[in-house]
């Protein structure tokens, strides 16, 4: 990859998704772009930059087909237990035992396969049945890859996923399946899962009056103007008060001073004001 084929390609993925490549990082996007190329049959990244801007409908679909490339996957169940206990904590305090008769509605904006928003469900089933108190739930659960998206809706999970999940929830939430764990239906039934790119202002008009939001491990694939954008419309998303978690090595300092940090256990949960 020439570096002038990195730059303009570089510059179209920061435009379409707001994920910004280094230039140290030109091998792994000339790695994972290389497929692409071979599966379209073109002799260059020049050529393919082109075909993506150029290419009318067919340039639209390949976006997809971008999008899945350049997006890491890497994810687990109960991943970071203090920032789900944290989670706990707040969903204890905040909003069982309320009165509260509409939905809690929770947003994982960056759900890769779907571990996460999962995850969030089981914690929410098991939390209502130590407590007895039951509150109605929905959780939304959007990511900018398709594939990763129907290996969510597929529910079917490996040891790596499973590897930090006690086997009483194994028992109780999955099927075994060879080597292989199959999420139960009554589980899924609880997230509904949708394509969303976070970089398009357009996309959050679906995500309104979210009580909680999970976006981990995304803001550090985004410059800082990206970020900015991106924490301005989950802030605008979220309900008053409402809270947003973000990846335990990202911070909003200097991205945002909006939001009320509120400190756990070795987590960090970030709070909207009442306005």
């Amino acid at each position: 990859m020439k570096k002038e084929e990195f730059t303009l390609l570089r510059d179209l993925i920061y435009e379409k998704t707001g994920i910004f490549f280094m230039e140290e990082k030109s091998y792994l996007l000339k790695a994972r772009l290389s497929n692409r190329l071979n599966d379209l049959g073109l002799h260059s990244y020049d050529d393919y930059y082109f075909f993506l801007k150029y290419g009318g409908q067919n340039s639209e679909n390949e976006l997809l087909n971008l999008f899945n490339a350049i997006t890491t996957n890497e994810t687990f169940f109960f991943r970071n237990p203090p920032q789900l206990e944290a989670f706990k904590d707040i969903i204890t305090k905040n909003f069982l035992n309320n009165g509260r008769i509409f939905p809690l509605r929770i947003w994982s904006a960056a759900c890769s396969t779907g571990e996460e928003p999962y995850t969030i469900a089981i914690i929410l089933l098991e939390l209502m049945e130590k407590l007895k108190a039951m509150i109605p739930f929905v959780i939304y659960a959007t990511d900018i890859s398709t594939k990763a998206l129907d290996s969510a809706r597929n529910g079917l999970y490996n040891d790596y996923s499973m590897r930090n999940v006690e086997d009483h929830i194994k028992n109780k939430y999955f099927i075994k399946n060879g080597s292989h764990y199959q999420l139960k239906p009554e589980i899924k039934n609880f997230v509904k899962i949708e394509f969303s790119n976070l970089i398009e202002p357009s996309e959050y008009a679906r995500f309104k009056n979210m009580d909680i939001i999970f976006c981990r491990n995304v803001l550090i694939y985004f410059n800082d103007s990206a970020k900015k954008k991106v924490v301005e419309n989950l802030y605008a998303s979220l309900n008053p008060y409402g809270y947003l978690i973000i990846g335990h090595a990202e911070v909003l300092h200097n991205i945002s001073m909006a939001f009320k940090p509120i400190l756990f256990p070795n987590a960090i949960v970030y709070q909207r004001g009442g306005r």
